[in-house]
C-alpha cells in the first residue's frame, strides 16, 4: 500500500468560525429587513381591491338616491357609509371610509341626488 501522509491540516480557530457565523447572521438579518420594507411598501392588493370596492359603493348609492347600510362589510374590510346634508337643495355629501383590523385602507367622498325612499 501507499504510504500515508501524515501531515497537519491547519483548521480555524473557534473564535474565527464565530465571528464567520456573526457576519453572516448579519447580511441574512439585513437582506431579510430590506425584503420585507420592499414588500409593505408597494402599493398592495388588497387596496387596490378596497378602492375600486368604494367607488362601487359610491355608484349605487348614487343610483339610489339614499344610504341603505351605515355599516358594510366585504372580505374582512368595514365599509362606513356617513351621509351629510349638503348646502344645495336636494344633494348630499357621502363619504365612505373603508377600514381592516382598525386600519384605514381607503375613503371616498362623493355628492349624489337624494331620492325620497320608502323605509320598511
Amino acid at each position: 500500500m501507499a504510504r500515508l501522509i501524515k501531515k497537519k491540516i491547519a483548521g480555524s480557530t473557534v473564535i474565527e468560525v464565530v465571528i464567520a457565523m456573526v457576519i453572516i447572521m448579519v447580511v441574512f438579518v439585513i437582506a431579510m429587513k430590506v425584503f420585507a420594507n420592499v414588500l409593505n411598501t408597494g402599493v398592495s392588493f388588497r387596496n387596490i381591491k378596497a378602492q375600486n370596492q368604494l367607488n362601487v359603493l359610491s355608484k349605487k348609492v348614487e343610483e339610489l338616491g339614499y344610504v341603505a347600510n351605515g355599516q358594510v362589510q366585504i372580505d374582512s374590510v368595514n365599509y362606513e357609509l356617513v351621509e351629510k346634508e349638503s348646502d344645495v337643495k336636494n344633494m348630499a355629501s357621502l363619504e365612505i371610509k373603508a377600514t381592516q383590523q382598525g386600519k384605514l385602507i381607503g375613503t371616498v367622498n362623493t355628492l349624489f341626488k337624494v331620492k325620497p325612499h320608502a323605509e320598511n
